[in-house]
């Protein structure tokens, strides 16, 4: 591998002095941050050790992201690594290659899948593999294994840092702010107990009305529902309807058979008969079709 960068990239990164190489850092993760997300890559999702999803594109499809009328606009701008030829695009994908920003990779095919232990084939995700022995054609697959740091994290880690000292330092609050904190979790605690205590009177008057009505009051009846906080006390009360139970359903069932059966009973039962004579005047045939209505009288 060492030999196919050093034959797409000529010498690779030279020797730099510490403040070069500083710069080239910059540089590459710069261009690492422009092409990560960049459109013209066309990248796709896919599953790296058919396990880690990873992001992979195309050789072609980086020279095109590199070669870009934006990218020749922003290379000055913003600091990335300059680009004037094709060459210049494979070198500076020999170099996020030895920085272990990119990976070459083969997609595997389902039969070469198959014959992995453990691996199981993806539809949605084809199965990527890396390799010694990458290829730099137009269609030559590329992972990316550098993720793009999130402008937010710093804020984030900041804010969790201050909340713990502010905890931590809560004997040193001044006294408003810690009596205010004292009403606060006294209001949560009631709150919590409130609701207990509906849940107990609900759970009694429920228990209560069951014994002594036919129909089961409940008060809040989606109160426990899987719903939003405004629709759990949304209505107020109700009534639960009494379950049918198999007797009654079976005394449905029957009354339903019996009312069928009386109904077939007083009805004509329609039959149609065709009988085929022969005529002695003509040597064809014809189908007389009679009609009989027979019914059924009580004795």
């Amino acid at each position: 591998m060492a030999e196919s960068l050093a034959a797409v990239g000529g010498q690779g990164i030279p020797t730099l002095s510490e403040d070069q190489a500083a710069r080239l850092n910059q540089m590459v993760i710069k261009t690492a941050n422009y092409l990560h997300e960049n459109k013209l890559l066309k990248a796709r999702i896919g599953l790296l050790n058919n396990k880690d999803d990873v992001s992979f594109f195309r050789l072609k499809r980086f020279k095109r992201a590199m070669t870009s009328p934006e990218y020749l606009a922003k290379q000055v701008t913003e600091g990335m690594l300059p680009l004037q030829s094709d060459e210049d695009a494979l070198r500076t994908l020999a170099v996020l290659i030895q920085k272990q920003m990119i990976i070459p990779v083969d997609k595997l095919h389902y039969q070469e899948i198959k014959k992995v232990k453990g691996w199981k084939p993806n539809r949605l995700k084809p199965t990527l593999r890396p390799t010694k022995s990458p290829r730099f054609d137009g269609d030559a697959y590329f992972a990316w294994v550098y993720n793009k740091p999130n402008p937010y994290m710093a804020i984030y880690g900041f804010l969790a840092l201050a909340g713990v000292f502010t905890i931590i330092l809560f004997p040193l609050w001044p006294r408003f702010m810690r009596l205010g904190v004292w009403y606060l979790s006294m209001g949560v605690l009631m709150l919590l107990g409130l609701f207990f205590a509906m849940a107990i009177v609900r759970l009694i008057i429920y228990l209560i009305t069951l014994l002594t009505m036919s129909k089961a009051f409940w008060l809040f009846p989606n109160l426990f529902a899987d719903c939003g906080v405004i629709e759990s006390f949304q209505p107020t009360y109700g009534w639960e309807e009494p379950k049918k139970t198999k007797k009654s359903s079976k005394k449905s069932l029957s009354s339903k058979k019996s009312a069928t059966a009386a109904s077939t009973k007083s009805e004509p039962i329609d039959l149609v008969s065709a009988a085929d004579t022969t005529s002695s005047n003509t040597n064809g045939t014809a189908a007389i079709k009679r009609r009989v209505v027979l019914e059924e009288v009580d004795e």
